[in-house]
């Protein structure tokens, strides 16, 4: 190794099967990149790594042998830290205050560091196929947060209160999970920016947890769609979880036995907007077969008169009945072009699912159901929860999208999951 190391910037060793340990690198003060992806008999990392200043990004991805990754020094710099796939790793302790994004999928890590909640400008945190099983209470003041991933954590049992900047959270295959937590008012969750949560195959979730789950989905999908239903776009929002039943807040609703809903179009179309979203909520059968893809057929009656919606599922099959929410903006733009030449919509939905071998096969829904919403019906249900936050513990009525279902909602959140449930 040379001794004049304070002009090296970059260092790729990846692949090197024969490297078992990295030597000192304090000189190399100007140090940006490390990659030093598979290489597999590599057991330890020096520690002068944490001790250098410029370091923005370390890959050690696919370090089979690599068993701990510590510093006791809270970095400055590193922005970058992968040690996906690193199987063996069981010892993991580090943090920097510029950290963006950090993976640690497919390692056999239990828990995070207790300075975690340090990373304040982290946006993605990737722990999918761990052993962790808690999160600690500090990640809900990590405000930049974006995604998390928590695919088959297989141990984790509890969630605590996530930061309001989380767009994507995927616990699907977390089979011990029994308890999800929100924030405490309806006026705080209103601040969230959720788009995608999949909680396929928790079918350990408690009761309180699956209302809070269904109360938090409304609040964030009908906030996505009243931010999305007059724009251009294909943005898409969708929340799963266990369950059997249509949520109540979706007013038409079809079942096994009439599989179409109409709507009357004069009662929801605002004299102020001719757009409207247009949230759905389905419950999807337990499907035993591999693959990747739902298909929803939503039809309006007429030929050729559809258009096909295409979501995710689990890889290795749905093992009960799932309630799957979604907006989907260009189903909305599709649908509100149908109702400029209509006075009622007669919407249907056919569902499918992609086998692995790129087939689709038809599934029979255990029921849909629609709900509508409009700007004012936006704003005066915004009103009416902040309204009902000021003064705690008493109950609000509120009007929800175009409908008369009638939600209550308390100050205190837990007191509003109880009288929910």
């Amino acid at each position: 190794m040379p001794q004049d190391l304070v002009n090296l910037r970059v260092l790729i060793l990846h692949s090197s099967t024969r490297l078992k340990e990295l030597p000192n690198f304090s000189k190399a003060t100007n140090l940006r990149v490390i990659d030093l992806r598979f290489c597999v008999g590599l057991t330890s990392v020096h520690s002068s790594i944490f001790s250098l200043r410029n370091l923005e990004k370390l890959d050690l991805g696919g370090c089979l042998s690599l068993r701990s990754l510590r510093s006791n020094v809270h970095l400055d710099s590193l922005r970058y830290l992968s040690l996906y796939g690193c199987m063996a790793l069981k010892d993991f302790s580090v943090t920097s205050k510029n950290m963006v994004k950090l993976n640690l999928e497919l390692t056999s890590i239990k828990q995070l560091p207790s300075s975690f909640g340090l990373q304040s400008n982290l946006q993605k945190l990737r722990l999918a196929y761990t052993y962790i099983d808690h999160l600690p209470t500090s990640i809900k003041h990590l405000t930049k947060l974006r995604h998390l991933d928590l695919r088959h954590c297989i141990k984790l049992r509890t969630l605590p209160e996530l930061p309001p900047s989380l767009e994507t959270l995927d616990a699907r295959g977390c089979v011990s999970l029994e308890t999800v937590m929100f924030p405490s008012t309806a006026s705080e969750q209103l601040k969230e920016n959720k788009k995608r949560v999949a909680f396929w195959n928790c079918l350990k979730l408690d009761e309180h947890s699956l209302t809070a789950i269904e109360l938090n989905a409304q609040i964030n999908m009908m906030k996505f769609a009243h931010e999305h239903s007059s724009l251009f776009g294909d943005a898409q929002s969708t929340y799963v979880y266990p369950g059997s039943k249509v949520p109540e807040w979706l007013v038409h609703k079809a079942t096994h036995d009439d599989d179409y809903v109409i709507i009357d179009l004069s009662s929801v179309l605002s004299p102020h907007s001719s757009h409207v979203g247009f949230i759905f909520g389905f419950v999807v059968p337990e499907v035993p077969f591999g693959g990747l893809v739902l298909e929803f057929k939503i039809s309006t009656g007429g030929e050729g008169s559809h258009m096909n919606v295409y979501m995710d599922r689990p890889r290795h099959g749905i093992t009960s009945d799932h309630v799957y929410l979604m907006y989907d903006q260009a189903c909305s733009r599709y649908l509100n072009s149908r109702a400029k030449h209509e006075t009622r919509l007669k919407i249907k939905v056919a569902l499918a699912s992609r086998t692995l071998t790129s087939k689709y096969v038809p599934l029979q829904l255990r029921a849909f159901g629609i709900s509508i919403i409009n700007t004012t019906d936006f704003l005066n249900f915004v009103e009416k929860v902040n309204f009902g936050d000021n003064i705690p513990n008493v109950p609000i009525l509120s009007r929800f999208f175009c409908t008369f279902c009638i939600l209550v909602f308390v100050g205190n959140f837990s007191i509003c999951v109880r009288r929910l449930v």
